[in-house]
């Protein structure tokens, strides 16, 4: 019976989302009011309060979808160390991107959803903390780094090309290329001496790539892997 209700919660919720999503999409979250969502979803209102909450949890709850979906590719994923980090940053925003009149408008509305990992339920800069310990343990970072203040800085520097992109002060393209630089910028200046050269021109290859044709590509194949 437990499991019953929680399967009925969960699909519940589901559809709230959804039709947050679709509105959002269609009107603007500033032109969509609760009541409408909760007319969409064909629940009442005090349902959506009780199983989610107000607009800003909602909008948090679409961040969380999104999360389980880069977390469910990531799963399936070979990488390890830079690669791993370069991955996921590089399926976070193709997700965003083939999203953008939903994600623009979340990521921009509420950017406390994405620098406080903490309501998110999870910690999102985990995956690249531990993909820094596996580059260290590879002799690819010096052994003096310390892979959580690395890990995290690189997802500072994430959330900055997010919230560029969601206030649309960089096009897609250069959302794709810098979710990539913003993972090998620092990885660069941490790097062994073996390492840092074959690192460097990567980062260099993203700087230098001002048409977006590299990021177009990358973005493509991220999204494919998303699907």
């Amino acid at each position: 019976m437990l499991a019953l209700r929680a399967r009925g919660k969960a699909r519940r919720c589901a559809e709230i989302i959804a039709a947050a999503s679709a509105l959002w999409r269609e009107r603007g979250i500033e032109n969509v009011s609760l009541s409408q969502i909760a007319a969409a979803a064909q629940v009442a209102p005090q349902t959506i309060y009780n199983l989610i909450g107000g607009l800003d949890a909602i909008a948090l709850a679409v961040v969380n979808v999104a999360v389980d979906r880069i977390e469910t590719a990531m799963a399936c994923s070979a990488a390890t160390g830079v690669e791993l980090a370069l991955e996921a940053s590089s399926l976070s925003a193709a997700l965003y991107v083939a999203d953008a009149a939903l994600y623009r408008q979340v990521l921009v509305r509420i950017p406390r959803v994405l620098f406080g990992g903490t309501r998110l339920g999870r910690e999102p800069a985990d995956v690249v903390v531990h993909a820094m310990a596996q580059a260290r343990a590879a002799g690819v970072l010096q052994q003096t780094v310390d892979p959580a203040r690395l890990g995290r800085t690189i997802y500072s520097n994430y959330l900055g090309a997010i919230y560029d992109w969601a206030c649309g002060d960089a096009s897609d393209a250069m959302f794709l290329a810098t979710a990539k630089v913003a993972v090998l910028a620092p990885v660069v200046a941490c790097a062994s001496d073996a390492a840092r050269p074959e690192l460097s021109a990567r980062l260099l290859a993203c700087l230098a790539d001002e048409g977006g044709g590299v990021a177009d590509r990358q973005g493509a194949r991220a999204a494919n892997a998303l699907a």
